[in-house]
């Protein structure tokens, strides 16, 4: 598969676990045991620039900006750790899976990034 197409699909699936459960707790309501969730519109604030730079690596990977490829996973990653550190024992499988997406798209941009200056250094 492409790198191009193998970055736009990671920050795709980062934009989609946005949605999905980062963190879940039981809650008592009227007697019944309720599952709480709570995902990354729910947060709001810093969680936005986790969204935006999940997009950016998207379209960073498209027009093979490595560099800054780099950066918006390294932020993503950050936020999702940080994220991680404040739900401590009630994180979702959601957060975990974004950190996972998050670190591999570091992986894959700083994997591009050699071989693009090997290749600039070959000719």
């Amino acid at each position: 598969m492409d790198n191009k197409v193998k970055g736009v699909l990671l920050g795709v699936a980062g934009v989609i676990l946005w949605f999905m459960p980062l963190a879940a707790w039981d809650q008592e309501f009227m007697g019944q045991l309720m599952t709480m969730h709570q995902a990354g519109h729910h947060i709001g604030g810093i969680a936005y620039l986790l969204l935006l730079s999940s997009l950016a690596y998207a379209a960073l990977s498209w027009l093979e900006q490595h560099q800054l490829r780099i950066i918006a996973a390294g932020i993503a990653t950050g936020i999702s750790l940080l994220f991680l550190v404040q739900a401590g024992s009630s994180m979702a499988w959601g957060l975990l899976a974004l950190i996972v997406v998050s670190g591999a798209s570091i992986w894959f941009a700083v994997k591009d990034n050699k071989k693009s200056k090997a290749t600039a250094s070959a000719t």
